[in-house]
């Protein structure tokens, strides 16, 4: 049972404390999961991060549920997922009631534009902790750069470049 309380209070924290989403979340779970919980190994992490990127649904939410799979079963990663979606859920529900007071006061906008600022300095954050453990070799950066390019300038589904990225690490072995 303890392990179910702790999923859920871990997650619960994750998801109230984390602002940006996607990427930017990504850093604190390697914070609470990886390094301060010891669940699960960074490569695992890796590994879910990638899973998680190639199945539909946003990346916490995705990530929860299969770390809470392995900790505990099932219930593991119902509990894992509840935790990460209900602090959003309260937070979004008072912002709503909030914002439609307050949208246009001056001191509320600027808010909003220092949380824009947080939000990169997360994904910076995480972009170099996922960096340092994948660029291994010139191949890797040419792979990322190939990558990054092929998304920014032409606009290539994410999804193409990941089947992409598979293949050529299932041909290089």
């Amino acid at each position: 049972m303890i392990i179910y309380f702790e999923l859920f209070r871990t997650f619960f924290k994750i998801g109230l404390f984390s602002f940006g989403g996607g990427y930017a979340i990504l850093a604190m779970i390697n914070q609470e999961v990886v390094l301060k919980n010891a669940w699960i190994t960074h490569s695992q992490f890796m590994d879910i991060v990638a899973i998680s990127q190639m199945t539909p649904g946003p990346i916490a939410i995705n990530a929860a549920t299969f770390i809470g799979y392995q900790k505990g079963g099932f219930l593991g990663s119902v509990i894992s997922t509840l935790g990460v979606i209900f602090p959003s859920l309260i937070v979004m529900t008072l912002i709503t009631l909030t914002y439609i007071k307050l949208k246009n006061q001056p001191w509320f906008k600027n808010i909003f534009r220092k949380l824009r600022l947080l939000s990169l300095g997360l994904i910076a954050a995480a972009f170099i902790m996922i960096a340092g453990d994948a660029f291994r070799d010139l191949f890797s950066v040419l792979v990322f750069t190939a990558s990054f390019i092929a998304s920014w300038k032409f606009k290539l589904n994410p999804f193409y470049l990941l089947i992409g990225a598979a293949v050529i690490g299932i041909a290089l072995g």
